[in-house]
Order: C-alpha cells, then structure tokens, then sequence
C-alpha cells in the first residue's frame, strides 16, 4: 500500500502545485527535475496543511536548493504568530525515513536562523530576512518545525533523540516550539479530507455520557476523547474555527496549563477544563450505541468551534508529538444545532461563548487587600490605579495599570526569577495572592507612591531601551535588546537608589531624565552583548533570557562588570 500511497499523495501535489513551483535554479532534467519538483511541492503541501493558506502564498515559502541550509519551506502567519520550518524528503518507495544526516542539517539550520546568522543560507532564505528577524525578534512568536516525508516509517531513534534535544534545549523556558513529524501516514490522510475552505465540514462526533437539551432549540453534550478531537486538528486546522472571534491565539499562559495536563494528569482533564463548544447546522443521532447514553454517534452538518480553540489547538499538537497519550483525555463537548433557530443565533453564540464567565488569574487580583490599599493611596495623590480588566483602556502621567504595576515592581525587585518569570508569562506572577513571587512585589510595605515612581522610572527605561533597539544594526544584536530588555531594567534598576521611591515625590518630566537613563542603557547593553558574544555565543537569544540560571550568571557578571567599570 505505500507506494500506492504515494501515487496519490503524488497526484494531489501535482495537479495543486503545477507550474507554481519555482524551478530556475535547476539545470537537471527528466527525472531530476521531477525529483526536486516533488520535494518543493511536498514542503509547500505541508505548510498549506498546517495553515490553510492559499497554494500560491504556500508556493513561495518554498526555499529548497543549493545553500538552503537544511531548510525546504519558510513561512510565517501574521495571524497566530507562528514562524514555520520544513524540511520535506521525497521518497519514492513509500519506505524508510530521512537519514539522521539530513535531520542534524535541518536542526543545525534552524538554530542558524534563529541566531540571524543569514551568511549560512541561500538568497532564497535571505530575501526573507526581515520577515523573519520581526517574528523571531516578536516574543510573542512560537514556532512549527515541520520534518515531511513520503515514507511510512515513523523516526528512528536517532533522529527523535536530536529533535527531542532541540525542543528541550528550545522549550527549557516555556513551550515556544512544536514538531510535526508528517509522513506519509499523515499526509494521505489529509489528502482524504483535503477539501476547499470555503467548503462546510460535516463530521460524525462520538460523545460519551451524552445529554439532549429540546428548549428553546435542540443541542447535545458528552464527553469526546482526546484522539478523535486530534483527528479534527489534524484534518482541518483552522477551518475547525471559522466562525470563532478569536481563532488560534497561542495564549501562552491557557495553553502552557492545558499541555501540562496532558501531559501529566491526562485522566484529569475532563475536570480542569472548559470544555468546547460547536454549532452546526444540523445534528442527528444515528443508530449506533442504541438507546443508551452512555455512548453515541451524531452527525454533524457544517461545524465550526466558535469556543475552545486553544483546547482543540493544544490537543493536535500534543498529539502530534504522541498520540497514544491522549487516550485517557476526555473533553466536555457542546454541540448546539443551528436549524430551527433564530437567524442571528449562532452568532450570539459566538459572542456570549468569548465574552462571558472568562476569568484569568489577574482578575481574582481585584480581591487583594494590598491592591485595594495602594489604590486608594493613589487616589488621594489624584493618581488612578486600575486593578480590573474591563476598566477603560488609558495610561498617562495619573494613570497606570496591574499590569504596569508588575511589570515596574518585577524589574526593581532585583530577583532574577522574579524577572524571568516576567519575561516567560506575567500572569503566573498572579497565580498564588499568598505567597512568592506575588507576596514579594505586593505587600504591606509597598507604598502606592513607590508603585508610581516605579511605573514612570519603567516608562522612560522602556523608551531608552526602544531608542537603542533602534540605532542596533545587527540582527542578533536587535534580538538581544528586545528580548533581554527586562534583565536590562533589572540591572539599570541596580543603579538607582529606589529607597527613596518609598515616600517622595520626583518630578518625571524633567528632559535631562530621558539622556541619563538612554546612557545607563547604552553601558548596560554594551555589557550585555560582550558577555553574550563571550560566554553564550551558541545560544540561541529567544530562548536565552528565559532561562533563569543563565540569566542568573550574566546578571552577576554583568554585575561585577558594572562595578569595575564605575
């Protein structure tokens, strides 16, 4: 069947990716250039699946040739913040894998691009440039390596040894980095369900222990498992959420809980989660299971999730790392049918399922007597402190928010992990209201005045730092700014006696302020990037500054330097 397999797969690639792939390079002929034309349009087919973007766009992140690097595809989604990376292998026996050779190339060539050494690749890959230093230059970016291949064996042990070093070596911080391992198992079942998006998606869904709501219109709720919601991800990807508002966010903080019960408490999931939601044009139950509801089949017309797309998200690809794992994961599961209703009511149900009953953990923040206390300090300063989200979006000279606050009383802290943790995801800095790191930053001692001086110091020290990301001319130098700049605030904070900050009042505006913290930036980045080029220069700047041990030790030597040099 494999070679079977690949006809088809060959086929499908094909007639979608004819004379879209950019061939100029090649001086081969016949068979040759079927070959490289085969391996392009696999790299392209895979980033089409993955993203659901047209065939030309997928076309042209296509960088496959002399001098790629190991890297066959690049491309990145302005929408979900994710910069995708393949190498595509062509294997016309069905049989086999890439050889560990080729995945050392691929790894080695994805630690090169993320470092902005661009010298190492082909103009291909370098017409990109700007393109990639934004997204990888964005924190907020995470990242898609995608190996492709047309063979049926899954990787030797060899090849997911190195990827499972690189995600370690990627992820030590948090989880910015997914493979999708797409071979040729994967890739003829995609092509089974390989449809265009504008088409609808009907799907027969199986619920456990379900229920029927009949008033005041018709809708079903259960239980699915795991591995069946992986089966959407990964046949329909973002088309699952066409109607939802947000879609795919990569919402580090849900989605870092969500994988982390997966992964370790997978028989608890059905407790700690939301559940999903889908509306669908029609619902019937067939005969499978009979009358009893512990178990059912209903098949479902034009589907979307319009609630739960970083549960569905999360899932596909935790699964695609191990799918067998997901075997003891169930989810609560709504299925509200569309026929019958009010004309607007799927669209009032989109709505109300992403703005009603979502708390975060800054919310429950609201209830610290600490916070309450240094408002209200504030006030009678004329300041005003905003505690809520939902509170009108304003910050200026008599106005700041939580998420000032923290981050002002992160960087003055002088805790490395206070700092990191910052740098990683502000809002574990609110999960306990008891105890450290929250109890460090918000506690009796902290004055409503020390809050403000420490939010307008953090302003201006923002500003200087944003003035010398923009005199830096080098790639890797613009990375190590952006993404170190709360370690810089932390170590400009060391030179500023912030005792004082506990009861006097500054004046903020003075113009001579802006020139003395550009000059305290100016001599920490200097510092920075020295012991960086020095003692880091293999490791990899997005990830580095949410390291806390290594953080740990460039801030001491920073330190120590700092001193020597005053």
């Amino acid at each position: 069947m494999s070679e079977i397999h690949v006809k088809h797969i060959k086929a499908h690639i094909e007639k979608t990716f004819n004379n879209l792939i950019d061939l100029s390079d090649i001086k081969a002929k016949g068979d040759n250039i079927d070959n490289f034309f085969l391996t392009r349009a696999l790299a392209a087919y895979s980033i089409q699946h993955h993203t659901q973007i047209s065939t030309v766009i997928a076309a042209e992140s296509v960088v496959d040739g002399s001098g790629d690097n190991g890297i066959d595809a690049v491309y990145y989604d302005i929408h979900t913040k994710c910069l995708f990376l393949v190498q595509s292998k062509w294997i016309h026996s069905g049989k086999g894998e890439p050889d560990n050779g080729e995945v050392k190339k691929f790894i080695s060539g994805i630690k090169d691009l993320l470092n902005f050494k661009f010298d190492r690749f082909n103009e291909k890959v370098r017409k990109k440039e700007i393109i990639i230093q934004n997204a990888v230059c964005d924190p907020k970016t995470k990242y898609q390596i995608i190996l492709t291949y047309t063979g049926i064996n899954n990787l030797a042990e060899p090849s997911r040894r190195d990827f499972n070093d690189l995600l370690d070596e990627l992820n030590d911080a948090s989880e910015l980095v997914h493979l999708s391992v797409f071979n040729q198992t994967r890739i003829h079942s995609s092509l089974i369900n390989t449809t265009e998006n504008s088409q609808p998606i009907d799907q027969t869904i199986q619920l456990k222990y379900y229920g029927k709501v009949t008033e005041p219109y018709n809708g079903y709720y259960g239980q699915v498992n795991g591995v069946e919601i992986y089966g959407w991800w990964d046949k329909y990807r973002k088309r699952l959420f066409a109607k939802n508002i947000r879609g795919v966010l990569g919402d580090t903080d849900v989605n870092k809980d969500i994988t982390k019960t997966l992964e370790e408490n997978p028989e608890h999931f059905w407790f700690y989660n939301n559940g999903i939601t889908l509306v669908a044009d029609s619902v019937e139950k067939n005969m499978v299971g009979g009358a009893s509801t512990e178990f059912g089949q209903f098949c479902c017309e034009n589907i979307s999730i319009v609630n739960g797309a970083q549960t569905v998200s999360s899932i596909g690809r935790f699964g695609e790392e191990d799918i067998s794992k997901l075997d003891k994961v169930f989810v609560p599961v709504r299925i509200i049918q569309l026929k019958g209703a009010d004309e607007n009511f799927g669209q009032k149900i989109t709505k109300a399922n992403n703005t009603q009953n979502r708390v975060k953990n800054r919310d429950f923040v609201t209830f610290d007597i600490e916070q309450t206390r240094i408002r209200e300090e504030l006030s009678i300063d004329g300041i005003d402190y905003r505690i809520s989200r939902g509170e009108y979006e304003k910050n200026d000279q008599i106005s700041f928010d939580l998420v000032e606050s923290t981050t002002a009383l992160s960087c003055s802290s002088d805790d490395i992990s206070i700092v990191v943790q910052l740098k990683r995801e502000i809002g574990i800095l609110w999960d306990d209201l008891e105890n450290v790191p929250y109890k460090k930053l918000f506690n009796p001692s902290v004055t409503g005045r020390y809050v403000y001086n420490c939010v307008r110091t953090q302003r201006i020290l923002e500003q200087a730092i944003k003035n010398k990301e923009k005199s830096v001319v080098s790639g890797r130098d613009k990375s190590i700014i952006i993404h170190g700049n709360r370690i810089i605030s932390l170590l400009v904070y060391k030179t500023i006696n912030t005792q004082k900050y506990r009861i006097e009042k500054f004046d903020f505006d003075k113009p001579s302020l802006m020139g003395s913290m550009e000059s305290k930036v100016d001599i920490i980045f200097d510092l920075l990037k020295k012991i960086i080029d020095s003692d880091y220069d293999k490791a990899i700047i997005v990830t580095l500054f949410k390291n806390k041990t290594k953080c740990q030790d460039i801030v001491e030597k920073i330190t120590v330097a700092n001193n020597r040099y005053s």
